[in-house]
């Protein structure tokens, strides 16, 4: 993932915002943050990937990548393309709602069934940490991108 700056934020969310270049960021970027966090759920541990919990939100994070793929070759420059874009960001951060809970219940549903060493455990909190921060960055890419360039404007003026 590319990191951002503060004022890079800012930037993307000023008045002078340019939502093709937003659009050429964030169909780059999106793909990368959810290719990644696939990446670290696929070397967790296999009795861990299989519950019913984290393979849903495995199936979650690869409908989203898809989806987002689909704009890779798309023109800046179509307005379709641009409204397309922020209608499917909407349609994965509304997927990605019951991420947390979901994957806590993952985490419980191990648990039950094996004894974790310390070891795992730690293993277990660094990915935790790492999987919350990229939820948290991305969906904040993601809403920043919506309630600036979507049609209904339900979102404060003043937001960045």
């Amino acid at each position: 993932p590319s990191p951002l700056s503060m004022k890079q934020l800012l930037d993307f969310g000023s008045e002078n915002a340019c939502e093709r270049t937003s659009f050429s960021f964030l169909r780059q970027e999106l793909p990368v943050r959810l290719a990644n966090i696939l990446k670290e759920i696929d070397i967790l541990p296999e009795r861990l990937v299989n519950t019913p919990s984290v393979q849903l939100v495995k199936s979650w994070y690869i409908q989203s990548l898809m989806d987002l793929v689909e704009f890779h070759e798309k023109n800046p420059e179509d307005q379709k393309a641009l409204s397309d874009f922020v209608d499917t960001l909407i349609k994965v951060r509304n997927r990605h709602h019951n991420v947390v809970p979901t994957m806590a219940q993952g985490i419980l549903e191990y648990k039950d069934t094996c004894t974790v060493d310390p070891a795992t455990n730690q293993n277990l909190q660094y990915f935790l940490d790492r999987f919350y921060m990229n939820r948290i960055s991305t969906r904040m890419l993601m809403t920043q991108h919506i309630l600036i360039f979507s049609d209904s404007k339900t979102g404060n003026p003043s937001h960045i």
